[in-house]
């Protein structure tokens, strides 16, 4: 676990890999295909870049817009994932302008432009690797904001014993994680469930405001064994103050308490970073606790076997 531990604090030399996707390029639309630790890259950037459609997708199904006026961003950590191969080359038979995202196998083989990344980590831990490619070129990041994010990166390996804490906390009360998150980083509480699932072995929920409030609301006052569950909302400085509001009240009338993870720095990339880095910390101690291998995938790789 030692090794894996290094590989998540590791995530600050991340900050200085400044390959980027060509946004310069004539497009109408974004489609970005990935799946699991690969694929969160594309749900994360489809809710932060707005001056083009952008939609993430993670299934078999294909639209039928994509077409040359497509950008076609293909993410495979392995570069061997069934259903991004399958997609991407639909895409290039469709015409899109197709970039790929990827350390190598069949995806660099199949893309003209493609972006290489260092291999030999969990796809789930070289997100800086898979994201930056995106801010970057987007604009949505630059050399300052990933400095930034280098920085409290570095301090949250110095100092993260509320990460343990909150660890324990789970693991002792045998609770399953129910994550909250806001926009526009709501995804990056669905990265935080994930992480709980593959790093720790557990099952955990997730969803965000202002949504969970037309919904959610009503389980939250009255579910089976509430006391059951550990609630975590992932904050971030310059929040809009009607969700911190909305999380109140909701908190208050449901009756549940719940514990604020906090996003450090004033930069985009600052906040999404620190906030997945403090959650691949507490999924990693409590896998710690529950003495799981945090990298074992092994029925997933099973499930793979048996389908091809």
């Amino acid at each position: 676990m030692g090794d894996y531990l290094e590989e998540i604090i590791d995530k600050v030399k991340q900050m200085d890999f400044k390959d980027s996707i060509d946004f310069s390029l004539k497009f109408k639309n974004i489609v970005i295909f990935g799946m699991g630790g690969s694929g969160i890259a594309g749900k994360i950037f489809q809710d932060l870049f707005t001056k083009f459609p952008v939609i993430s997708i993670d299934s078999y199904e294909f639209p039928q817009y994509i077409d040359e006026n497509t950008l076609f961003i293909s993410i495979s950590y392995s570069g061997n994932t069934e259903e991004t191969i399958r997609a991407t080359d639909m895409a290039i038979k469709k015409g899109a302008k197709v970039w790929a995202i990827t350390s190598g196998g069949e995806l660099s083989k199949m893309v003209k432009n493609v972006i290489l990344i260092p291999k030999g980590l969990q796809p789930r831990s070289s997100i800086g690797y898979l994201l930056n490619p995106l801010l970057l070129g987007s604009g949505l990041a630059d050399d300052d904001s990933l400095k930034e994010a280098k920085e409290n990166i570095e301090k949250l390996n110095r100092e993260h014993e509320e990460m343990k804490i909150i660890a324990d906390e789970i693991y002792y009360g045998n609770k399953i994680p129910a994550i909250f998150g806001f926009p526009p980083y709501k995804y990056v509480a669905y990265r935080l469930k994930t992480q709980f699932n593959e790093n720790s072995k557990i099952l955990a929920y997730w969803s965000y405001f202002p949504e969970l409030n037309h919904n959610d609301t009503m389980p939250l006052k009255s579910t089976y064994r509430k006391e059951l569950f550990y609630f975590i909302a992932l904050t971030y400085p310059n929040i809009n103050e009607i969700y911190l509001k909305r999380l109140k009240i909701t908190s208050e009338i449901c009756d549940f308490n719940y514990k604020e993870v906090r996003a450090m720095g004033e930069s985009l990339a600052s906040q999404i970073y620190t906030s997945i880095h403090q959650g691949d910390l507490i999924s990693y101690y409590l896998a710690k606790r529950r003495g799981v291998d945090p990298r074992d995938v092994n029925i997933i790789e099973e499930l793979k076997r048996r389908l091809s």
